[in-house]
């Protein structure tokens, strides 16, 4: 009967062993946590103003680019216009 209450105060001992080292590594990961989303919102806060401080940028390269569209379509307005003055000045001489 001793011996039996032995063994079974040993296995509680062990199971108040893992329970507080099962304890302990829930703290740990509850910490590891904390500072993993800390880390998260720190980073989006970074990424959110990299964004804000990108915009400028990006809006003048969109009107640099409309810009140089609408000058590409007057350049080729000009070489249409150029060629069809070429091809009637053709027509005029072997005429």
């Amino acid at each position: 009967m001793i011996a039996e209450l032995d063994q079974l105060e040993d296995r509680i001992h062990a199971a108040v062993g893992l329970l507080e080292k099962y304890r302990e590594e829930k703290r740990q990961l509850e910490d590891e946590n904390k500072e993993l989303k800390d880390r998260v919102h720190a980073l989006e806060v970074a990424a959110g103003k990299q964004a804000e401080d990108l915009k400028p940028k990006i809006q003048a390269l969109e009107d640099e680019r409309t810009a140089l569209l609408d000058e590409r379509r007057v350049v080729a307005r000009r070489v249409e216009e150029m060629m069809s003055k070429l091809d009637q000045l053709h027509k005029a001489v072997h005429a």
